[in-house]
């Protein structure tokens, strides 16, 4: 008879049973440090940024934005105004890349001044917060953020939803099922025999309408959910045939996150407000969600019967 622990069905049976199953990680990608090199004829380079991506999906990153340091470094000889306008060419070719959904790989700068390292196996529960942390590990010329600004906790569409929910409940009563679709988190859209899954939560007799999270630190978080519910609406309304489409955004407060990290992320959003109203659309941008959702509410008010 066999000595072996694995001889038996029901050892085997037995380890099966008290195996505990890893979870997996959230997402896995590559990521590249972003370098500055301000003198070309010196070869002494600055990681002034991070940029992180999944296969297949959009980049996310993060470039420095207090430049002050660069003033110990360089005096006059190469001035903060210079510095700027190169990161400024950094973020426009960057937020590019995110639009047309490039790969780190074929990032092009078009300048000696910036450039890419080599893409790196990256893994973690939360793309963002990796964002965050790689930044800090690697741009030593970041200033340290307080100890507010450090514990700010971004809040998915999900999420927003239920407490933009909550607040409608008070206000609509029961007019409140006839504004938020039942499934509360999205529709199945049949066409040809097709089923097409669009993420939009509001939905009455004449309209239809998203509430979206904007309640990220990086613009390019901001800028997905926007790309993300702007479509989905977009194709709705076009095979439904409705006008009325609205937008609804529920911010981060202003005290939450850094000034500079905010003003980016109003700019986002007002280039995308304007495009949108163009197109007929109702787009509404607020912190507070009972606000949201009386402005919600006044929209969809006369759209229900």
């Amino acid at each position: 008879m066999s000595n072996s622990y694995f001889s038996s069905n029901a050892d085997v049976s037995h380890l099966r049973s008290i195996a505990t199953k890893i979870p997996g990680v959230a997402f896995s990608g590559a990521w590249s440090t972003i370098e500055i090199q301000p003198d070309v004829f010196a070869p002494q380079r600055f990681t002034v940024g991070v940029v992180v991506q999944s296969p297949g999906e959009r980049l996310h990153f993060k470039l420095l934005d207090d430049l002050r340091k660069f003033d110990c470094i360089y005096h006059s000889y190469f001035p903060q105004k210079s510095i700027r306008e190169i990161m400024a060419h950094a973020e426009e070719t960057l937020r590019r890349g995110v639009q047309q959904k490039i790969a780190i790989p074929e990032i092009v700068f078009d300048t000696y001044c910036l450039s890419l390292s080599q893409p790196q196996y990256t893994s973690g529960d939360d793309l963002e917060l990796t964002v965050e942390r790689l930044f800090r590990e690697v741009v030593i010329m970041s200033p340290i953020p307080n100890k507010l600004k450090s514990e700010f906790e971004s809040m998915d569409t999900p999420h927003a939803r239920k407490i933009v929910n909550d607040e409608l409940k008070r206000i609509a009563h029961l007019d409140f099922d006839r504004i938020v679709n039942e499934n509360n988190q999205g529709i199945l859209l049949e066409e040809d025999g097709v089923k097409h899954y669009l993420d939009l939560n509001l939905l009455t007799a004449r309209a239809c309408g998203s509430v979206t999270s904007a309640v990220y630190k990086t613009p390019q978080s901001v800028e997905l959910n926007l790309l993300k519910s702007s479509r989905d609406l977009t194709t709705y309304s076009r095979v439904r045939k409705l006008n009325d489409v609205g937008l609804f955004l529920l911010l981060p407060s202003s005290d939450s996150i850094e000034p500079k990290d905010y003003k980016r992320i109003e700019n986002v959003i007002g280039e995308y407000e304007w495009k949108l109203e163009q197109d007929g659309f109702r787009v509404v941008s607020l912190p507070s969600a009972a606000e949201l959702a009386r402005e919600i509410y006044d929209w969809a008010k006369p759209t229900i019967s």
